[in-house]
């Protein structure tokens, strides 16, 4: 089968709410969120202070096992069955759930950005093998120039949460300390470490919640065939309002895209960041097939 054949096919099967209701039950297409859904994380401010401390002076924060174990454990095995399908993790943003779950840390990303803030078309979800040939992205800064305020806040986020237990055997996310970085104010392009004792590892359990400015120097680790099980993880970004589009179309933080733009956005974000992983010639059509959607929805 040539790889547009198989594109096609491909395309066919996946723009239809069904086929992936049929792949993961348990999780929700455009269903109403009812008022006996969850609440969101409400933080008191004896919790929220440390937290703005610690993203103003060291770039990032970490919130431990706050997301319900129930939701985050189904929202697992719906990448793990995604990856069972050979279909790229990200992917997973055709549910509800993978939307709803950034919903729930609004107070703490509004306390950070300032409301109203924006939810910015980059996001991806990852599946680390257990394995010593896989590992999460490489050392990178989300943003080389600067989004960093003069106050030390940032005005862009990344929201990561991981959905199993986050590692250093299995890949858990490490970072180097704003305040450890001499390159942190200057030349954001340089990865440079200058001593490699200043790497933090950050292992989270399942339901945790971290969020870093995007001028940090951060990267997953590499998995090892000794881990029990795969690190699966979910990322989304976010800016002020005050400030320029970082990345278009922005979206209201508080609503759910359609099935329709759902797909668009997936395949947004795979042309986006193919420079991170090799993309296979019948994914490439298809993600161009699924952007060309923006103009139409």
């Amino acid at each position: 089968m040539t790889p547009v054949t198989s594109a096609n096919l491909l395309l066919e099967q996946i723009q239809t709410p069904h086929y992936w209701r049929s792949l993961n039950s348990s999780l929700s297409i455009e269903e109403v969120w009812t008022a006996t859904a969850p609440d969101s994380i409400a933080l008191e401010p004896e919790d929220l202070n440390p937290l703005l401390s610690s993203i103003r002076e060291e770039g990032y924060f970490q919130l431990d096992s706050v997301l319900p174990e129930a939701e985050v454990f189904r929202m697992a095995i719906g990448i793990a069955t995604l990856h069972e399908q050979q279909l790229p993790p990200v992917f997973a943003f055709v549910y509800d759930g993978f939307w709803r779950v950034f919903q729930r840390v609004s107070q703490v990303i509004a306390a950070i950005l300032d409301e109203p803030y924006w939810q910015l078309p980059d996001f991806w979800a990852w599946y680390v093998e257990p394995s010593d040939a896989h590992a999460g992205w490489g050392p990178h800064r989300d943003k080389t120039w600067n989004t960093i305020r003069a106050d030390g806040m940032p005005m862009t986020l990344t929201v990561w949460i991981p959905l199993t237990d986050a590692l250093p055997i299995n890949g858990c996310m490490s970072i180097l300390p704003a305040h450890l970085d001499p390159n942190y104010h200057g030349d954001l392009r340089n990865l440079a470490i200058a001593n490699f004792q200043d790497i933090r590892a950050l292992p989270a359990p399942a339901g945790s919640v971290l969020g870093w400015n995007q001028a940090i120097l951060h990267w997953g680790g590499r998995s090892s065939s000794k881990a029990a099980f795969p690190r699966i993880s979910i990322a989304c970004e976010f800016q002020r309002s005050d400030i320029q589009p970082v990345n278009l179309p922005l979206r209201p933080p508080h609503g759910l895209p359609t099935f329709t733009q759902r797909l668009a956005l997936i395949g947004k974000q795979i042309q986006q960041y193919q420079h991170m992983y090799r993309l296979p010639a019948e994914l490439a059509i298809v993600a161009q097939a699924l952007t060309a959607q923006f103009a139409a929805d």
